[in-house]
């Protein structure tokens, strides 16, 4: 029989900090505002939501964490020491092999339509995502070969995986990792075979959605039955769609005070902002790389050829990208983890700016044309148009590719396989087992159709390994084969500005994908 054990005398095993399963509280300064007298805000999505239905948005993007986030509610969240805190569910435990972690939800969680959070409502969510045609993309995001979702039951939740999984602790607080958001198990079953299901949201968060203006805008209100009122500030939210995170109508309406809060990705709306007496402006991170370029393999003869790629890498100038596409503000990258994590890496180093040793590698080599294909987002064009220049210096022609509106733009052709050269942003590291483990050969959404025996030995290695200290070692030598394969090559690690006008709390620099605009409230004077 197995032997499920506590968390806290498990995570022991692994090295992993245990975490106080306390009761989730909301600082005292914050929790005076009943229903009423909250206030309405306007914060900045910088594209649309797309929907809420998984299936036909399989991804993530910064202003669909936004809503999403507010609607549906995680697990768990944790403090900045990475210690979760109770959320939606108040205890996980594992088996003595960590292939089954076992949830517990926190009883009396309801939904705007009253219906209680049960263990239905992950095993219907999770058997219809497993039982799509997209069943492999989901089964990557939660890592381990996740086999099924079952209830114990009615409030405890196990998740079978086909191999060891480590990261769990880390997945079910990770606020950008989508696929913890789930509708109502009465509502989904009702209406998940309409045509307009992924219009509809029938979440366990905080707020509800009360309108959805595509292009415009999505405004949300407080769910009636939230699980816990004093989280809930501000009265009505509205989530308006701004031209895009570098573009002069969003500065423009912040300086204003149009919008009270926003996120952007660019240092030089960071600056202007920090000079503004009016607005305050927090740095923080989103467990991303962001900027990297990447290679796909089965199709361009040149591209596999790793002398071709080491030489394509060898010139570009990282940091010349850092210093004018994002005005310096973000921090370089060389591997996964960025300094001040416990999995940062001694020793690991992408090839460094070498034109000359670029040309020498692709003397005699017949390159051809490369097309280069980049987000519809401006920082993301810059680059690209800047790579392309780089490597014109080296002798190879790279045609610049536009994909659509925002992310989904491009990673349909990824992964279809039609894009032969990318930039992308990598992510999320949210730990060792889980982050670039479908580089396996025989992955079925190895995106860069990458066949490295090498790269194999150092994933199986990070598969195998136990405790941190031997997860550490293992990773940083799958970081160092990934420097000589060469599948992509990082630039930077993705940051993420919060600037929002004077008087209004409940905003912290950022951690992950989520901002948490549903935390924002007015400071009484």
């Amino acid at each position: 029989m197995t032997k499920f054990f506590n968390l806290k005398t498990a995570l022991q095993v692994t090295g992993v900090a245990a975490f106080a399963l306390a009761a989730f509280a909301v600082p005292e300064a914050q929790a005076d505002h009943p229903r009423g007298t909250g206030g309405k805000f306007t914060v900045h999505m910088n594209r649309d939501i797309g929907g809420f239905d998984h299936i036909r948005v399989p991804q993530g993007g910064m202003g669909r964490y936004q809503v999403i986030h507010a609607v549906n509610g995680v697990p768990f969240t944790a403090d900045a020491n990475g210690k979760l805190i109770p959320n939606l569910a108040v205890k996980l435990t594992h088996n003595d092999d960590y292939k089954i972690w076992k949830m517990e939800l926190r009883k009396g969680v309801r939904a705007p339509n009253g219906k209680e959070l049960t263990a239905e409502t992950y095993t219907h969510h999770f058997g219809r995502l497993l039982g799509s045609r997209l069943a492999g993309r989901f089964k990557a995001l939660l890592g381990a070969d996740l086999q099924k979702v079952v209830a114990d039951d009615k409030y405890t939740v196990a998740f079978h995986f086909g191999r060891t999984q480590l990261a769990m602790q880390e997945l079910v607080s990770d606020g950008g990792l989508y696929i913890w958001f789930m509708n109502e198990t009465s509502f989904a079953k009702a209406n998940e075979n309409k045509p307009d299901y992924n219009r509809m949201s029938m979440g366990f968060g905080p707020y509800m959605v009360k309108s959805w203006i595509p292009g415009k805008g999505v405004t949300m209100v407080r769910n009636p039955n939230y699980w816990n009122p004093k989280a809930q500030h501000a009265d009505e939210i509205f989530y308006r769609i701004t031209t895009g995170p570098e573009g002069r109508g969003l500065w423009n309406a912040m300086r204003a005070g149009d919008i009270d809060v926003a996120w952007t990705l660019s240092g030089g709306i960071v600056k202007l902002a920090q000079k503004n007496k009016k607005l305050t402006v927090l740095l923080g991170h989103r467990k991303q790389l962001h900027f990297s370029i990447n290679f796909q393999m089965h199709k361009n003869k040149a591209l596999a050829n790793n002398k071709v790629r080491q030489a394509l890498t060898h010139a570009i100038d990282r940091h010349a990208i850092i210093r004018i596409a994002m005005k310096g503000v973000q921090k370089f990258a060389d591997q996964s983890f960025p300094p001040g994590s416990k999995w940062h890496c001694d020793n690991v180093a992408y090839p460094a700016f070498d034109p000359a040793k670029a040309k020498a590698l692709l003397k005699g080599i017949d390159v051809g044309p490369i097309d280069l294909w980049t987000y519809n987002i401006p920082t993301f064009k810059k680059i690209a148009v800047m790579i392309q220049d780089m490597w014109k210096k080296v002798g190879v022609t790279a045609n610049v590719k536009v994909g659509g509106r925002g992310p989904t733009g491009v990673v349909g052709k990824i992964v279809k396989g039609n894009t032969p050269a990318y930039m992308i942003t990598r992510g999320s590291y949210v730990h060792p087992t889980v982050f670039d483990m479908k580089m396996m050969s025989n992955a079925s959404d190895n995106e860069w159709r990458v066949k490295s025996p090498k790269l194999d030995a150092a994933i199986k290695a990070v598969q195998a390994a136990r405790g941190d200290a031997a997860i550490k070692k293992a990773h940083c030598n799958f970081e160092r084969a990934k420097t000589e394969v060469l599948p992509y090559m990082p630039f930077g690690y993705a940051i993420a500005g919060v600037v929002f006008q004077k008087g209004i709390g409940g905003m912290k620099a950022p951690s992950d994908g989520v901002l948490g605009y549903h935390n924002l409230y007015r400071i009484k004077k």
